[in-house]
């Protein structure tokens, strides 16, 4: 499925994303990681040292556009999976820290839209 740029989409269902979680939760942890320590280069002037941790950012950023879910925010480690929902696309959403996928939004709302997922 294409997006409205004419790109090819990932349409997850809810136990593949799931599945995908321990993967996406891994590197969004060591994203966050290297956020924090770049933060703290830059405050003590380690230029050197942020733009290596800045250069691990966008590699993992790529990482999670290969597999097809969009990190939304570092903080507070927000990653969307595109999914459908009577047949629109929406956003399966999940945030660093959650056991698992309960919510979704639809593309315009954002997280302040995420409604919970109804699970069979």
């Amino acid at each position: 499925m294409a997006n409205t740029l004419g790109q090819e989409i990932r349409i997850f269902e809810l136990d593949e994303a799931e599945r995908m979680l321990p993967l996406v939760r891994s590197i969004v942890k060591g994203m966050t990681d290297d956020h924090a320590e770049r933060q703290a280069a830059l405050e003590q002037g380690h230029r050197r040292e942020a733009e290596a941790l800045t250069e691990r950012l966008v590699e993992a950023a790529g990482e999670l556009t290969e597999l097809g879910v969009e990190l939304k925010g570092l903080d507070p480690g927000l990653v969307d999976f595109p999914a459908l929902k009577d047949g629109e696309i929406v956003y399966l959403c999940w945030r660093y820290g959650e056991d698992r996928i309960a919510f979704w939004h639809p593309l315009e709302t954002g997280f302040a839209g995420r409604r919970p997922v109804e699970r069979d």
